[in-house]
């Protein structure tokens, strides 16, 4: 039996580590690929008159007074939903204060306004708040407003909790560089874990709902 020469051993050693980074390398490049075409560019629709405007958390400044301008100015609606999950300790001091605060969910005249908190504090949990008001409503039409890079994911989240007609509108924070990256793998296990959870209340085993 023929064995192979020592030089040729060690060639093909050397090789496997030059494969394994190849391979990675388009593993990468295919999935900045498809986030980005997924992601970065996602369907939205046109603003339409509906029951309610629901703002998907947190209600940063940027995405409020967006969601305030659809209300207030475009008149899509006359209900504004705004989910108001606990301040992260990562966030501004600012910023802190103003989701403890909850400054927008004050009264409006002539706008009913709703604030929730989420449980578990998640998309999901926003969607099963959104599948609550239905049923105590009925509504046919929602505008959900989130960021441009959420909007996948969201729409496949709440649409399996609403059954109406879900509108997705958009606000563009702009992000690049590391923000974006960190967004993407962000938005990438978020749909892993909605790919294991395929049901509108179903959980994972260590991360349920409270039983508040």
């Amino acid at each position: 039996m023929a064995h192979a020469a020592p030089g040729q051993t060690l060639a093909k050693k050397r090789r496997w580590p030059l494969l394994v980074l190849t391979v990675l390398t388009i593993l990468v490049v295919l999935w900045l690929a498809v986030c980005h075409a997924v992601l970065d560019n996602p369907r939205v629709d046109p603003p339409k008159r509906s029951d309610a405007v629901f703002v998907l958390g947190p209600p940063d400044t940027s995405r409020m007074a967006y969601a305030e301008d659809l209300v207030f100015n475009q008149h899509v609606a006359d209900t504004l939903v705004i989910s108001a999950p606990d301040p992260q300790p990562y966030e501004p001091p600012q910023l802190q204060e103003y989701y403890s605060t909850r400054p927008f969910c004050a009264p409006r005249e002539g706008v009913e306004v709703i604030c929730f908190k989420p449980d578990p504090s998640t998309t999901q949990g926003e969607a099963m708040e959104l599948q609550k008001l239905f049923e105590e409503r009925g509504w046919d039409t929602v505008t959900a407003v989130t960021f441009t890079q959420h909007v996948p994911r969201s729409r496949l989240i709440l649409s399996r909790c609403y059954p109406g007609e879900l509108r997705m509108s958009a606000v563009d924070f702009h992000i690049t560089g590391k923000s974006l990256l960190m967004q993407y793998l962000h938005q990438t296990g978020g749909f892993i874990k909605a790919w294991l959870t395929p049901g509108c209340d179903q959980q994972l085993p260590w991360n349920p709902k409270s039983l508040d």
